[in-house]
């Protein structure tokens, strides 16, 4: 195989055949392009099945204790982080029920990059592969070298040890990077084979590299232009063979509502169209992102070529997602079922009620102190009645295939968002796009490019 001097290259072994039992929802079927369908192998080992997960934000609270101080944080961020053990448990047992070959995570592995949540987690992926699931991580903001991890012990919290680029690699050695086709020098990306013909490019996009003794932690992404070369390099080597290519990153690659990119640029990887018309120039056009904690489907067109960011959910937030994907290449068909969690250790019972419930009083007074501070700095009463709409909507793009049955509150939205108050029509404008999912559907419907 072709490889630069600073690439780790070995050829991993052929995969496993399985047979996936359908998950929860319906399927999302992507057709690849015709260059991928049927060629670089003869199919033998039928399709690849992946399970997808995303911002599990671990939290060893055995190791790192419970306070007043962790729950005024989740007063400010509202994560079900003291359950995300249990949570994460009851996903991998839905996951391995389902025998896929393998399961993507897409970064945020952890509640801040503590060492022993990574050691956790990696503990955990371990007796996975022992079931017969391989795992492929990668970092997410909060994963690696952040100054916020915290034991929560005493009061006041200390600081917890943390992990830098080369001990996350190391821990997760074998969840991608110790049997990798390639490491990308420059960043924690790499490329691995996932079964006959087909390579992940699991991508890094963090900035945890950009300040020795960051005060704060950089939500933002960024792909660097050596990472991108690197990546190119690789893709064309894929294309060469025959190889099929899907993609994992962090953050998101196209918007995922309309106003996403002026609200939340954080959450989207910093030069998003020339990044994606790169990919698919070089015949990535499925990606598998998370950072928003929603379920949630975006396509769009660059040169041509039609490119969907896969955004996955959070364990951690209402409705608690998982993916299933079969990849078959004999079909030129990339297909995925969706799932979440129902029942947990701690909430065998009324789990999918107490987390929703946990999600949305939690967002009444995030969004209740965000209205009331600045740039808004609007009155009570106007919160008081925004409030109940904004809350909502969120919900509701969080679980994915939103859809507004109410008409009198659409009505609502749309005379703010008529409104020649600029903040009036901001925020109307804000929860109507929240609520105006885009195609493709997000759980249940087919495409094909």
């Amino acid at each position: 195989m072709t490889s630069s001097s600073n690439d780790n290259t070995r050829h991993p072994a052929p995969p496993r055949r399985r047979f996936l039992q359908t998950a929860a929802g319906l399927a999302t079927v992507i057709t690849l392009p015709s260059w991928l369908a049927g060629c670089g192998g003869s199919g033998d080992d039928g399709p690849v099945r992946l399970a997808v997960l995303s911002d599990v934000h671990l939290y060893d609270a055995t190791a790192l204790g419970t306070s007043s101080e962790l729950d005024a944080y989740l007063l400010q961020d509202r994560k079900m982080i003291k359950e995300s053990v249990e949570i994460f448990d009851a996903a991998l047992a839905a996951i391995v029920a389902a025998k896929p070959d393998a399961l993507l995570i897409s970064g945020d592995l952890t509640k801040d990059g503590e060492r022993v949540n990574h050691e956790l987690l990696a503990a955990k992926l371990q007796a996975l592969r022992a079931q017969g699931v391989r795992a492929y991580v990668i970092p997410g903001n909060h994963d690696v070298a952040n100054p916020d991890a915290k034991d929560f012990r005493s009061v006041p919290a200390t600081a917890a040890a943390t992990v830098d680029a080369a001990a996350f690699a190391s821990i997760y050695a074998k969840c991608g990077y110790g049997d990798a086709v390639a490491r990308d020098p420059a960043s924690l990306s790499y490329v691995t084979e996932l079964g006959e013909g087909v390579w992940l490019f699991a991508i890094d996009s963090c900035r945890y590299a950009e300040s020795a003794n960051p005060s704060a932690p950089i939500t933002a992404g960024r792909v660097r232009a050596d990472t991108l070369a690197w990546l190119q390099h690789w893709l064309g080597i894929a294309r060469e063979r025959g190889i099929a290519a899907v993609g994992t990153m962090h953050h998101g690659l196209i918007e995922h509502f309309p106003g996403q990119s002026s609200f939340f640029p954080e959450y989207l990887v910093e030069d998003r169209q020339t990044l994606a018309a790169a990919f698919a120039a070089a015949g990535l056009t499925v990606v598998f992102t998370g950072h928003y904690h929603a379920q949630d489907i975006v396509r769009a067109s660059y040169g041509g070529v039609m490119v969907h960011d896969v955004e996955t959910g959070s364990t951690v937030t209402a409705p608690s997602p998982y993916r299933l994907v079969t990849i078959d290449r004999d079909a030129g068909t990339l297909a995925i079922t969706s799932g979440t969690v129902k029942a947990t250790a701690g909430h065998p019972n009324d789990f999918v009620a107490w987390s929703r419930n946990y999600l949305e009083t939690g967002l009444q007074t995030l969004v209740a102190g965000l209205l009331g501070s600045a740039p808004y700095s609007l009155p009570a009463q106007t919160i008081a009645m925004l409030v109940p709409l904004i809350v909502p909507a969120m919900v509701a793009h969080y679980a994915g295939d939103e859809h507004l049955s109410d008409a009198s509150v659409q009505a609502t939205l749309q005379a703010m968002a008529q409104s020649t108050d600029p903040m009036t029509a901001m925020l109307g404008g804000f929860v109507l796009g929240l609520w105006n999912d885009p195609q493709p559907g997000d759980n249940t419907l087919s495409i094909t490019l």
